[in-house]
């Protein structure tokens, strides 16, 4: 059995930099698991996930204990910490022992979330290290964008990263093929605000080995190196790359027979109009203290907007005495004290954040009014769907529902349904398989260098009597070290059957591609 082939890094100092003393904390793990991809290995219904890792570390003498004082690492262990597995050269297979690592070949790459210590009486003292991928590292954050129109789903992505303070360097974003008419984001976390512009395109959004955002568009897998198969494993006796397990999901669980999307027809006012008024006046004005700042949000929609209102295309910064007005009496009485107020306002789709400050030097001060305005966005809502009869008088109704609501018209939702259905109406295999890589060179290679979305081909009608001999995508990926013991999992989904009668102009070939995917 080959030795184990991963190191795993932290970045105690937080400068970029593994090379300090106790980065490499490889000898102290007794194990580590990590994984990577979708929750259900379907290009439909599965979504990206934040990877995760696991270890589990010897705790000798406290070193992971985050209070003890004399540990090494007193005061490192923060969440955040940058944290990544290596693995062995690429270039140097067939593999010679022991492996030559390098920082250009990461196996996994992500945040520090904590480490628990789990002291012990008797025997071992050990620890638990938990980090995520970046994916669940930009999670922590809420994104707010003002309207957008027509931009492109890998521009909406990219302004849904920058929101989320993730550089420029930290992405790798295909051109999408959907144009959203309009598109924004009020408070939502990132990863479910990620899955909007995700779904709509009909694309993947995942995490790099080296924590990089990757957004792929609907034709990502139908052009370049994602025809070809990387690899084939197999359960022929004697074969190179041998698994040592693989399961058959359910394929009739996959059919979808009826498939709806919902779009937006939008109407912008011609003019700005008072969208939202503060309630409390008279006797119960808020009273603002000398120094004093309140903030409050303005909501658009609101319970009197109207069952198709849906956003404002523009906030109106507010104007003093039309949008607010301040007296030293709560009746409105005194003295007018509007002109000591300091507005600060922050613009959202669907909310405007107003903050007021009392600049008086000794008056309170009481909110008399206070108004929103903005040219408001009504919405007018068509759900179109398609269904393939002959799969449900088989199989019987299985539908599904696109939750975007932002697919730009219902010429391209008919599509995006009718796209749906040419793939999953009938069975398709989904397929889970493993092998353990530390048992030759060729399965560490394949470890070390296979990645989510790369086509690989499955033989299964050897001794695994599946009558399966096809391509696939990875979906997902775990890995569990334990000792020299090295357990790869993948999650499949088909790249063959449905996905391989589609062609994109200039790329595929019309005799082997039958089908233009949209």
């Amino acid at each position: 059995m080959a030795k184990a082939d991963i190191k795993i890094l932290v970045d105690w100092n937080n400068d970029g930099n593994f090379t300090h003393a106790n980065s490499d904390i490889t000898s102290d793990a007794i194990d580590v698991a990590w994984d990577r991809g979708r929750d259900y290995a379907s290009q439909l219904s599965g979504n990206s996930k934040s990877g995760k890792l696991s270890a589990t570390l010897y705790n000798t003498s406290g070193k992971y204990s985050p209070n003890n004082a004399s540990s090494p690492i007193t005061g490192k262990i923060e969440p955040g910490l940058r944290i990544k597995v290596l693995g062995g050269s690429a270039s140097a297979f067939p593999y010679t022992f022991p492996i030559v690592f390098t920082d250009t070949n990461p196996l996994w790459t992500g945040y520090l979330q904590e480490i628990r210590p789990e002291p012990s009486s008797k025997g071992a003292k050990r620890a638990k290290l938990v980090a995520f991928g970046v994916l669940g590292y930009l999670n922590d954050f809420r994104i707010n964008l003002a309207t957008q129109t027509s931009v492109r789903t890998d521009v909406a992505v990219g302004a849904i990263l920058d929101d989320a303070g993730l550089s420029a360097d930290d992405r790798t974003l295909a051109t999408g093929l959907t144009t959203f008419s309009r598109f924004w984001v009020d408070g939502m976390k990132t990863i479910n605000a990620l899955r909007v512009p995700e779904e709509t395109e009909g694309g993947f959004i995942k995490e790099s080995k080296d924590a990089k955002v990757v957004f792929e568009s609907r034709h990502t897998r139908l052009s370049g190196d994602y025809l070809t198969s990387q690899a084939t494993f197999s359960d022929a006796s004697g074969t190179t790359l041998s698994y040592k397990q693989i399961e058959q999901v359910d394929p009739l669980s996959t059919i979808i027979n009826h498939a709806e999307a919902t779009t937006r027809t939008y109407t912008v006012a011609g003019s700005a109009t008072v969208l939202w008024t503060l309630g409390e006046t008279g006797a119960e004005s808020p009273e603002i203290a000398p120094g004093e700042s309140r903030t409050f949000e303005a909501r658009y929609p609101n319970p009197d907007s109207g069952n198709n209102a849906v956003e404002v295309n523009a906030w109106t910064t507010p104007a003093s005495s039309t949008d607010y007005t301040a007296n030293s009496a709560s009746g409105g009485g005194g003295t007018d004290l509007t002109s000591s107020l300091g507005v600060a306002n922050t613009k959202i789709a669907q909310r405007m954040i107003i903050t007021i400050t009392n600049n008086h030097a000794s008056t309170n001060a009481f909110l008399t009014k206070l108004q929103a305005r903005g040219t408001a966005v009504t919405q007018k809502q068509a759900t179109v769907r398609s269904i393939d009869a002959t799969s449900q008088a088989k199989y019987g109704e299985r539908k599904f529902v696109a939750e975007t609501e932002f697919i730009p018209n219902t010429t391209e939702a008919q599509r995006w349904c009718e796209f749906q259905l040419s793939i999953y109406s009938t069975p398709v295999n989904i397929l889970k398989m493993s092998y353990v890589a530390s048992l030759s060179a060729g399965l560490i290679h394949q470890a070390i260098t296979r990645d989510i979305s790369d086509r690989v081909t499955v033989t299964a009608n050897n001794d695994s009597e599946l009558g399966i001999n096809a391509d696939f995508f990875i979906e997902s990926e775990r890995h569990s070290v334990n000792g020299n013991t090295h357990l790869v999992s993948y999650s499949l989904s088909p790249a063959s059957g449905g996905y391989s009668q589609f062609w994109v102009l200039g790329v595929s070939k019309l005799n082997e591609n039958t089908v233009p995917a949209y």
